[in-house]
């Protein structure tokens, strides 16, 4: 017991210290209002969702690809003062510009009549993928009515075997610059067996076999023997990890391969689906008219071929045309990469135009559908989004939001303020439009001037949908 009991020197009261008054009454505590206290399984659970929240935005993809969407300019803001500058300075710099100037491909392509605009606009709506042909259409509704997760596999062995072949040569490119730079970084008496390698390649992407066997029998083997007696892990190390990963591509672009994966696919649906004889003739006739279109590749839309010509560019040398530098071209181009990102969650289309002498850009984004899985079949339909903003040189700008139901349509439209006394015509012109086009209008609101609305519309929509991916053809 006295080994239990803390025996100290008593306190001295002449030293001023008082003694604790144990009668004395506490302060009241302040009432504490119960709504307001986190409920201990609350907070453990908001705990695991903020850190699950950090998990998925550092570093993740989807953090990158909202990152550099924030971080790109508009379309408005790089590809329609090109395009503007290019209209307005096509009779000065005319005599000036070469023949096959971008610039005055661009400035050609965008001027157009009326009945143009839908045309250009209709061809970027059915041209947005590679697979918008009627066989992938077809595709898409036996994929939608089986349900089968096999089927998918083999869908996705043959799209990625056509999207192979159809950019063969694109990938003979690559590999091309992909030795170009590897020759430039390493030590000589390697570069020169290696250009003697690459002098036997083809650039015709119907040798792509014989370029297949070549590089896996001398050019890779040759630069393996290179790392492993040198131990490079600088650049060189980069571009030969990037030559890797085109020659895989390369692997599965030869005809033969997308022969052999569209065999597997008739194969399981005809006897896996038992799909009748009808459906499976079918397939193959439009696969043959799908090949036959890549073969020619007949894109006659001006305006898809002068973009793509200026974007291909050399902005880097003397001959950078007027009117457009390497930044803005790289701008566009980002903007372009995250337009078929999987998180965006619209189709963009945009048009700038050159009508009765007056410039107009239009931007159009339209909300994607799902495919048909279980949890869509079962869930309440919803109307899809579509936005559209157009400016017209020396009137205003414009957008417009719409929900579209079916046939029926309902649209919100902002209007310069110049235009407030001609609101009832709009109106009127707008149910004119729909009624043309077999929809039937419904709430057509109309509002003055304002702060633009459609690009933060835009990125809440995105953000909805950051859990999950789109990955429909």
């Amino acid at each position: 017991m006295p080994d239990n009991l803390r025996i100290t020197t008593p306190v001295n009261n002449s030293q001023g210290i008082s003694k604790p008054n144990p009668a004395a009454e506490s302060s009241p505590a302040a009432p504490i209002n119960p709504s307001r206290v986190p409920q201990s399984g609350n907070q453990k659970q908001n705990t695991q969702d903020q850190a699950m929240s950090l998990l998925r935005f550092r570093n993740s993809v989807y953090g990158q690809f909202l990152k550099q969407l924030k971080s790109t300019p508009d379309l408005s803001q790089t590809l329609q003062k090109i395009a503007m500058n290019a209209v307005n300075g096509q009779k000065i710099t005319a005599a000036r510009l070469p023949a096959d100037s971008p610039l005055r491909a661009l400035a050609s392509s965008i001027t157009m009549q009326k009945g143009d605009i839908l045309k250009n606009l209709t061809f970027q709506r059915e041209n947005a993928s590679l697979f918008s042909g009627k066989l992938f259409q077809l595709l898409g509704q036996i994929s939608q009515q089986s349900s089968d997760s096999r089927l998918d596999l083999q869908l996705a062995d043959f799209l990625k075997a056509f999207c192979g072949y159809c950019t063969a040569q694109d990938t003979t490119q690559a590999i091309f610059t992909n030795l170009e730079t590897i020759r430039n970084r390493i030590p000589i008496p390697y570069a020169k067996q290696l250009s003697g390698e690459i002098r036997k390649l083809s650039g015709n992407a119907e040798d792509t076999n014989q370029n297949l066997a070549l590089l896996k029998e001398k050019i890779i083997p040759l630069l393996g023997k290179y790392v492993s007696k040198t131990n490079d892990y600088g650049k060189s190390r980069e571009a030969i990890s990037m030559l890797l990963h085109n020659t895989s591509i390369l692997n599965v672009s030869t005809q033969e391969n997308l022969s052999q994966k569209f065999e597997q696919l008739l194969h399981y649906c005809k006897y896996s689906l038992n799909l009748p004889d009808t459906t499976i003739n079918r397939m193959k006739f439009l696969f043959a008219g799908e090949i036959a279109a890549k073969r020619e590749d007949s894109t006659d839309n001006a305006f898809c071929k002068a973009f793509l010509s200026l974007l291909s560019h050399n902005t880097g040398g003397k001959d950078s045309p007027a009117g457009t530098d390497a930044a803005a071209l790289h701008d566009i181009c980002q903007s372009v990469l995250l337009d078929n990102s999987v998180y965006m969650p619209f189709q963009h289309i945009f048009l700038p135009v050159s009508i009765d002498g007056r410039f107009l850009f239009t931007q159009i984004w339209i909300e994607k559908r799902g495919t048909g899985t279980v949890r869509e079949k079962t869930a309440i339909r919803k109307p899809s989004a579509v936005y559209l903003t157009f400016e017209i040189q020396d009137l205003g700008y414009f957008e417009a939001s719409m929900q579209v139901f079916g046939k029926q349509v309902s649209m919100n439209l902002s209007c310069p303020a110049a235009l407030d006394r001609l609101h009832g015509e709009i109106r009127s012109g707008i149910t004119e439009i729909l009624q043309k086009n077999g929809l039937t209008p419904g709430s057509v609101r109309l509002s003055s001037g304002g702060a633009p609305q459609i690009p933060s519309l835009i990125l809440e929509k995105i953000n909805e949908r950051k859990d999950s991916v789109d990955v429909t053809v």
